[in-house]
């Protein structure tokens, strides 16, 4: 596990309200030749998954995207940040999402919107 990109000592990227998360369900339901389902308790947890969107300015952006490559390896390295559903700020192991990449949105002049899929580690 890795830390999060800093810039002056400071977490880089601020995570808006618009950001959003699901919960995975503990249990597989079975549909019979009937059509009645019948659940039952799932062995393996799957995890939480989370749509992460962040402000970045260029200057914090430049800094992520050499975090991306070179310490993240494009997302092959978990690392942790702090709890993204509550604003306690300890810090949870989060992994980038292998079915999605980022993508990057210049919202204004030097202010970028940056969405990630990041799942529990």
């Amino acid at each position: 596990m890795i830390e999060w990109a800093r810039l002056k000592g400071k977490l880089v990227g601020t995570v808006l309200n618009s950001s959003s998360w699901t919960h995975s369900l503990g249990i597989i339901a079975d549909v019979t030749r009937s059509g009645k389902r019948i659940a039952r308790a799932n062995h393996i947890k799957s995890p939480d998954s989370f749509i992460v969107i962040m402000h970045m300015t260029l200057d914090e952006y430049k800094v992520w995207k050499n975090w991306w490559n070179n310490e993240c390896r494009r997302g092959v390295h978990t690392f942790a940040f702090p709890n993204i559903n509550d604003n306690t700020g300890i810090l949870v192991e989060y992994q980038f999402d292998p079915e999605s990449t980022p993508s990057v949105k210049n919202t204004s002049a030097l202010n970028l919107e940056i969405t990630m899929n990041w799942l529990e580690a």
